[in-house]
Parts: structure tokens; C-alpha cells; sequence
């Protein structure tokens, strides 16, 4: 392995942040080291990580930072990360284990983009705990990241890593003995592979059996894809889930005016998407949506699984812990719809409201939150509207389309500093973005630097030719004031290059 010094690793967290404005604190170095040595192996003439440093600094740059991204899993991952969902999880397992036990095949799940193993063994721990026996069950993990999944396979966590874990079920599953923990026989046997696997690819992992996976976690993973990679990666995810079977995203991911073809169902207070039992052709969608309806009284339900409430031994969430049958269900997808429905009658503080309702619920959505920044800005609340798109970035500090839209409005606000930054970052991000490109070309101007700003506007021109015709730009958050027509921007480009 590759050396990747403490001090490299501060500088490469520092370039990170810089441009693309990730913030990989220190706790998360760990995750970052694991990244920068998996791109090290396959890097010739790339002898450590300051070499390294140095190929992100030159020019190529850009192209091997773009590779390392979706390595990066910033420390995130956890044991029971979400406990809500593995509250759900616990819910559905005496359901979907009567089919084996009864003699039928397997049950069959997906842990996609697994990163070190947590989720995986967190998914075999509620299994073990609904009494599920290992011959009943087929887990796969996998991940992009080669020396991640390595990790995974040893099974070995700092103690600090467990502390997520119930003490009774951290004293059943791990074995303490020696410096640091590791997984005991007993959970592994629940684990039938785990190996590389790019999500970004034609071919996608089928159970032994040839039939579709009943369950897919693939949590916080499609939000660092551009919307035709996450729609292919999601067409292909329907294709492989079993009818009926259930995919879980992570809690800012969201499908709304992205794809259809999944249903928003509610189990134990969680929100999954579910293939329909009856046979449904799966829709990228291309252009938003724009509801006509007035909004009803309450925000429309979604659909609920009945299912029994897991039984305290299988949900591992801390004491505490808010949840359950008795919550008002948060379904980013209905405010969404209602406030959309209401922007287009004109009620924009009504819609405002209902969005922050939402939120002070306990919601978290990216769409929501880029949604309600652009109200506050129609609204004039320039002070909140940057708050919910900060909120935006501290959700996913990848997504393109936050770092776009906080540029445009903080050009707005004639911070045009701190403009370009975003703008940037977005462009780096999506180097087809050709909103971004116009913008940033604005800035320049109002920099003064008619260079740049005519790179700028050609830029626009130049990414606005290479979409194909037809296709416009998708956005998951909603904005009004932003023309459909790209080639809208286009023109205005061309208008700006002619004034320079």
C-alpha cells in the first residue's frame, strides 16, 4: 500500500474543499485515506500521497479529481445509520422471511454501495435478530471502491466505530478480543459476497437464483450522479428488484420529477420505494412537473405497508429514539406537489409555509430545501434563502445544482466573489451545466474581467450544443423564474459576447 501522510491528508482535504466545497473533517480522514490508496494502486509513476497532490494540483487535475469523488465516502457511514429505516427493515422481515420458511426461495438483498461493511452487517444483525436463519437469506455487498470493500470483508472496526451498536447486540455479533473488534462467524454467515461493483455500469448483479433482489439499500450514493447516470442507475435498480420488492435511499435522496415507476410507500413511520406487484414500465422523467390542482386540505398520503412493529430486540435504534406508527408520515414528494401547485396560483408565501412546515416536522430533502431557498429569494428574505441553501450544501455538498443556484443568488446580492466560487464548483461538478456557465460569465462582468467572462458566455454556447435536442435540463428543486428553454441562456450568451 501506498504511503498517504497525516500532513497530505490535511492538504487534500483542503483541495476538497476548495473546489468543490466538500468538508472532510478529521474523523473522516480515515475514509479519505481509504479513496486516495485505492487511486494510488492504479496510478503508475504515483508513488504517495504527495505525489498525489501534486497530479491534483497539475493539468489533469480536474480529470483525476472527478475520479476520486465517487470514492470519497467523507466518514459518513455508520452502523444503524438511520435508525428509521432499520425500524422499517425490522417491520417488513416477518413478512418477507414466511417465503423461505415455507420452503420458497431465498430472501435476497442488495447492499449497494456498502462502503466498510457497516450497513451490510447492520442489515445481517436485524435479520439474526428476527430469528432468520442464514440459509434463508442472501446478502450481497458491494462497492466502487475496492479497498473499501476490502475492509468490509475483514470485518475489523474500531472500537469508537461501534458505539452506534446496542451493548446487548455488540456483545452478541462482535468479538472484543485483541486490539479491535471484529465481526464474529455467526454474522458473516448471514453475508454471501462482497466485491467491487460500479453502479455505473450495463450489467447489474442478480441473486444466485436468477430472480430480482427484494430489498436494495443504496442510501446517499445516486445524489453524487449527474440525473442521466441516476436515471440509468434506477432503471436498472427496477429492472433487478423482484415485484413488490422495496429500494432504500438514503433521506435527501429523493425520485420526485427524477423517475417513475417506483411507489412512495410508509412503513413503520419510514419513507421506501416500492416496485409495484403489477407490471409498470419505468419512466425517466424529463421535464418537471407542473401540478394544476389546488392544494387539498392536508398534504395527500402515501401508500402504508401494514406490517407488525418490530419487536424491541430487532430495532437497534438508541432509547429514545422518535418514530412509529403514531408520526404524521413525511413524504417530501406530497409538500413538493402542494407547494408547486400553489407557486402556480401565484400563493408564494402559502407555499413558503407549507415547505417550512414540512421541515419543522423533521424533514430533510435537497429538493425541499433548494426549493424553499428560491421562495424566500422570490419573497425578498435574502437572509433565509441563504441559510436553506447552505442547509442544501450541508446535505450534499456535491450536488451541482446547490453550488449553481446559491451562485446565482449570491450574484444576485452582489457578493460576486463568492459567486464565481460557487459557480465553479458547480461547473466542476457538471462541466455541462450551461446555466452555469451564463452565470458565471455574468460574474466576470461584473469582476471586470472581460476575458473570463467571454470563456464564460462560449462555454454556455458550448455545452448548451452538445445537449441533445429535445433533452432540457432537470433540476430536482423547483424554479419558476428559470426558463424551461435552454436555449433561452443560449441567446443571452450570444447577446453578451456580441456587447463585449
Amino acid at each position: 500500500m501506498k504511503p498517504v501522510g497525516a500532513a497530505a491528508m490535511s492538504e487534500l482535504a483542503a483541495v476538497l474543499k476548495e473546489r468543490v466545497g466538500l468538508h472532510v473533517r478529521p474523523e473522516g480522514h480515515a475514509a479519505l485515506r481509504l479513496a486516495v490508496t485505492a487511486r494510488l494502486d492504479e496510478l503508475a509513476g504515483v508513488a504517495d500521497g504527495d505525489a498525489y497532490l501534486r497530479l491534483l494540483r497539475g493539468e489533469d487535475g480536474d480529470d483525476e479529481l472527478r475520479r476520486l469523488l465517487p470514492l470519497v465516502t467523507v466518514g459518513k457511514t455508520s452502523f444503524f445509520r438511520d435508525e428509521r429505516q432499520f425500524r422499517a427493515l425490522a417491520a417488513l422481515l416477518p413478512g418477507l422471511l414466511a417465503r423461505p420458511r415455507g420452503g420458497g426461495r431465498r430472501l435476497a438483498i442488495w447492499s449497494a454501495g456498502c462502503a466498510t461493511g457497516e450497513e451490510p452487517y447492520s442489515i445481517a444483525m436485524s435479520l439474526a435478530e428476527a430469528a432468520a436463519e442464514p440459509e434463508h437469506v442472501e446478502i450481497l455487498a458491494t462497492d466502487v471502491n475496492p479497498e473499501a470493500v476490502a475492509h468490509a470483508a475483514r470485518g475489523v472496526y474500531e472500537p469508537r466505530r461501534l458505539r452506534e451498536i446496542p451493548d446487548e447486540l455488540r456483545a452478541k455479533y462482535f468479538d472484543a478480543a485483541g486490539e479491535r473488534p471484529h465481526v464474529r462467524p455467526l454474522l458473516r454467515r448471514f453475508i454471501a459476497a462482497i466485491r467491487p461493483h460500479n453502479l455505473v455500469s450495463a450489467v447489474f448483479p442478480r441473486p444466485s437464483d436468477g430472480g430480482g433482489w427484494d430489498l436494495v439499500f443504496c442510501r446517499n450514493v445516486i445524489i453524487y450522479f449527474d440525473t442521466s447516470t441516476t436515471q440509468q442507475v434506477l432503471t436498472l435498480f427496477h429492472g433487478n428488484l423482484a415485484p413488490g420488492g422495496y429500494l432504500f435511499l438514503g433521506y435527501s435522496e429523493s425520485l420526485f420529477r427524477l423517475f417513475e415507476g417506483f411507489e412512495l410507500t410508509e412503513v413503520a413511520g419510514a419513507f421506501v420505494y416500492r416496485r409495484p406487484e403489477v407490471r409498470m414500465t419505468p419512466i425517466p422523467v424529463h421535464r418537471p412537473v407542473r401540478p394544476q390542482l389546488p392544494l387539498p386540505a392536508s398534504p395527500p398520503r402515501v401508500r402504508h405497508v401494514d406490517t407488525r412493529p418490530p419487536a424491541p430486540t430487532a430495532t437497534p435504534a438508541p432509547a429514545g429514539a422518535q418514530g412509529g406508527r403514531g408520526e404524521e408520515p413525511l413524504a417530501p414528494q406530497e409538500f413538493l406537489d402542494g407547494a408547486i401547485a400553489l407557486f402556480a396560483e401565484g400563493r408564494f408565501g402559502a407555499a413558503r409555509e407549507l415547505l417550512e412546515r414540512w421541515i419543522e416536522k423533521g424533514g430533510e430533502d435537497l429538493a425541499v430545501r433548494l426549493t424553499l431557498a428560491n421562495l424566500y429569494g422570490i419573497l425578498r428574505q435574502p437572509d433565509q434563502a441563504r441559510a436553506s441553501y447552505l442547509a442544501a450544501l450541508a446535505l450534499e455538498p456535491l450536488s451541482a445544482e446547490a453550488h449553481l443556484f446559491y451562485g446565482i443568488h449570491l450574484l444576485a446580492a452582489g457578493e460576486h466573489d463568492g459567486a464565481a466560487l460557487e459557480l465553479s464548483r458547480a461547473l466542476f461538478l457538471d462541466p455541462d451545466l450551461s446555466l452555469a456557465h451564463y452565470y458565471l460569465g455574468r460574474c466576470r462582468e461584473a469582476q471586470r474581467d472581460p476575458d473570463r467572462a467571454r470563456l464564460a458566455y462560449r462555454n454556455a454556447l458550448e455545452a448548451h450544443r452538445r445537449r441533445p435536442e429535445g433533452k432540457r435540463q432537470v433540476f430536482l428543486g423547483y424554479y419558476p423564474d428559470i426558463p424551461e428553454d435552454g436555449g433561452a441562456f443560449a441567446r443571452a450568451a450570444e447577446y453578451a459576447l456580441a456587447a463585449l
